[in-house]
């Protein structure tokens, strides 16, 4: 069976099409999921989800157009919703220092950051938090966004310059 037989079994309610599909590609839908999300449990989630999403919308799919890149944009943007929910978490957060003092102050500097993360662009929040608290190699972030990696680069230089312009203004008591 090829993927256009098991699309088109599929599309007529043969579960042998969505098993030769899954067995195909679960693999490259679950290392874009790792390499945007970097935890193995929660690329797990996110590439089931993203199969399971596939198989249910295979009626919006296009045989005239490789299957793989369509598995993948779907896997990518569930990875990215993962990511999305994730920023609203508060994980951001800095490891708290032992003392009472400093505890505090990171609890209040790590407000200020997620605070200032909210206030910028659903783009800027992923990129930033795709390279710095993900860790993620700008070549990682550039398959997961669909961008080039110059492009990542720039688009990482400007939302570090935005999160900082916000801290800066946000500490001298200047409204934005």
């Amino acid at each position: 069976m090829d993927d256009a037989e098991a699309v088109k079994r599929l599309r007529e309610g043969d579960r042998d099409g969505a098993a030769y599909l899954v067995e195909k590609y679960q693999m490259d839908v679950y290392n874009v999921s790792l390499r945007i999300l970097g935890n193995p449990a929660d690329a797990e989630d996110a590439s089931q989800d993203a199969l399971l999403l596939a198989l249910q919308r295979i009626a919006s799919y296009r045989p005239d157009r490789p299957l793989r890149p369509w598995l993948r944009a779907i896997a990518r943007n569930r990875a990215l919703d993962l990511l999305r929910h994730r920023l609203r978490a508060p994980e951001l957060a800095p490891e708290p220092s032992p003392s009472v003092e400093g505890t505090a102050l990171d609890g209040i500097e790590a407000a200020r950051i997620r605070q200032a993360l909210d206030s910028l662009t659903t783009r800027e929040r992923i990129l930033l938090v795709l390279r710095y608290w993900e860790d993620q190699p700008v070549a990682s972030i550039a398959e997961a966004m669909g961008m080039s990696e110059p492009a990542v680069r720039v688009a990482l230089l400007r939302a570090r310059r935005a999160l900082g312009r916000l801290l800066v203004h946000e500490e001298s008591g200047v409204a934005l």
